[in-house]
């Protein structure tokens, strides 16, 4: 099945598989594209989000991104209501907890591993034009908000749920005196 998005240029882009594996290697983080080409493992990374949002909590977003101006390297880039987006500690914390799901091994095949708050204007626009709750989602050659990419693979975009483990938000009720 093909969707079709239309985006703020007035563009559409197409969510067809784009990316063809040819071979998966074990339960590896990399596998490879048909042309031959490396590349991320979608179901190794998708593994690794439900691992880490078992731990910390659900993702906003969660995709991996080629720019056009680097092509062949993907960046991952990720929103959550527990990561704090643009801040070194909230980065590192997020690196620490993926490279335990996937190993240290695997982080370089990142070119960069972004984190973004969840009012960022990029979040927002790929939650409102491109929701997926949890799958798979391929585009190619589209305008995100000023910046050009040539492949992108979505994950999630969806506002995360609140756990269920936190406590109800309700007013403190008074305590009586004896």
């Amino acid at each position: 099945m093909v969707r079709s998005f239309g985006l703020e240029s007035g563009e559409t882009i197409s969510t067809h598989r784009a990316i063809h594996i040819a071979a998966i290697g074990g339960n590896g983080i990399v596998c490879y594209e048909a042309s031959g080409r490396t590349m991320i493992n979608p179901n190794a990374l998708r593994k690794a989000m439900h691992e880490l949002a078992a731990k910390r909590g659900e993702f906003t977003l969660f995709a991996l991104l080629m720019r056009a101006d680097a092509p062949d390297t993907w960046d991952l880039v990720v929103s959550a209501p527990w990561l704090e987006g643009g801040k070194l500690k909230a980065t590192a914390e997020f690196v620490r907890l993926l490279s335990q799901s996937i190993g240290q091994k695997s982080l370089p095949h990142f070119a960069r591993v972004v984190v973004l708050s969840g009012n960022d204007a990029p979040v927002k626009f790929i939650l409102e034009n491109i929701p997926v709750e949890d799958g798979e989602i391929h585009l190619q050659s589209f305008n995100l908000q000023g910046m050009k990419i040539e492949k992108a693979i979505i994950f999630r975009a969806m506002k995360a749920k609140h756990r269920s483990s936190r406590l109800p938000n309700r007013p403190l009720q008074p305590t009586k005196r004896h």
